[in-house]
């Protein structure tokens, strides 16, 4: 992941994908698509959702699935999906999309024209990149209350079709088509075990390919990463399953080194204990906070919150141009930004990531400033600035 020059890094957000499995949030078992891939455009369109859907994007299959179980869940009494079990509920429903959004209302006597308005709230804040994509459900309880359900994305690549189950040892072909322009891709894989690898990838246009092989039995995340307008993001994500056949339910499953930032008197300080903590479990040396990176990472934070933005180039330049800029000597130099609702959310994307779990465990980092920002909502922005 990582050049003298330059780490062309992901962006993660407090959404994850893992390969164990807890019940879904309308407790029904996943039905796996067979194949992870997009645009998933329906037969029809609803014509109760349609006027939403004009307001937060083309109505897509998956998306609209998963907004149905959502509207299931709460018809049980129940709420809807957390966004690391909506992330994963989507690779089932086969759409490679990442970082969706989800919405819910319920109540008695709700009107079309209030539903819009709500709608229109939950949208005000989006800076959009790429091709909005959208799934709208509703129903209507037995006592008469109305509910309502949203997931919604931004989609910035395609994907043609990837099996969700393949042979141990089968070489996979992934090839994408980008929405946004891109300068650079490539191909992370995350295991069933091990470390993350970088697989070569070509960009010829706005044409992603790739090939690989799943050597392992398990679940492998398969993850696109491309250089966009705000810096180097996922784009793509897909399981593939080897030699196994993928999980009925979904289980929350805990990054290493979670748990070590209870007791913190400050975020950056509980983020610094849960990095190490990571590294620990792999055996390797911790990181030294140095203030100069502190600094540069605390005004990343703050302007990734004022742009509502989650990127590396939201503010004057990538990490690397930034990191120089400041007259920090550095052979390498990469980063992790990540919003969530908590700490340990954000920190349990970035273990998720590939890409992102590759800098946490590289050895030639020898240093990192750590800052955290609160959104007035509560969400943490987080950045990470590595050199080494």
């Amino acid at each position: 992941m990582t050049t003298r020059a330059r780490l062309s890094a992901a962006i993660a957000v407090a959404t994850l994908i893992t390969g164990s499995a807890m019940a879904r949030a309308d407790g029904a078992p996943l039905e796996w698509q067979k194949t992870t891939e997009s645009p998933r455009p329906p037969a029809r369109v609803d014509e109760a959702t349609r006027p939403l859907l004009s307001l937060c994007g083309a109505a897509d299959t998956a998306l609209t699935e998963v907004a149905s179980a959502n509207v299931r869940a709460q018809l049980a009494g129940g709420k809807i999906m957390a966004s690391d079990e909506l992330a994963f509920t989507l690779r089932a429903a086969g759409s490679p999309h990442v970082w969706p959004r989800a919405w819910s209302v319920a109540g008695q006597g709700l009107e079309d024209g209030d539903v819009e308005r709500r709608v229109r709230a939950w949208i005000a804040g989006w800076k959009r990149l790429g091709a909005g994509r959208c799934g709208v459900a509703r129903a209507v309880a037995p006592d008469g209350a109305t509910v309502v359900a949203a997931v919604a994305v931004d989609a910035l690549a395609d994907l043609t079709a990837v099996p969700a189950t393949a042979r141990v040892g089968q070489w996979i072909t992934l090839e994408g088509t980008m929405i946004v322009p891109a300068t650079a891709a490539k191909v992370v894989l995350l295991g069933p075990r091990g470390a993350p690898r970088t697989v070569v990838a070509s960009l010829t246009g706005d044409r992603v390919r790739a090939s690989f092989a799943v050597d392992k039995p398990g679940a492998w995340l398969v993850q696109v990463l491309a250089t966009v307008s705000t810096g180097p993001r996922p784009v793509l994500e897909a399981l593939v399953h080897a030699g196994v056949a993928p999980p009925a339910r979904y289980v929350p499953s805990p990054a290493p080194g979670e748990d070590a930032g209870r007791g913190a008197k400050a975020d950056d300080e509980a983020m610094t204990r849960m990095v190490n903590a990571a590294r620990a479990a792999e055996a390797l040396e911790p990181l030294r906070r140095d203030p100069e990176l502190d600094r540069l990472a605390l005004e990343h934070s703050q302007e990734m919150l004022r742009q509502r933005v989650v990127g590396h180039d939201v503010g004057t330049g990538d990490p690397a141009a930034r990191v120089g800029a400041a007259g920090v000597q550095a052979r390498i130099t990469g980063e992790n930004v990540a919003s969530a609702s908590t700490l340990e959310g954000a920190h349990r994307a970035l273990w998720a990531s590939p890409s992102h779990r590759g800098n946490l465990l590289l050895d030639q980092f020898t240093k990192v400033g750590i800052a955290v920002v609160r959104g007035p909502d509560g969400a943490v922005w987080v950045t990470e600035l590595f050199t080494g």
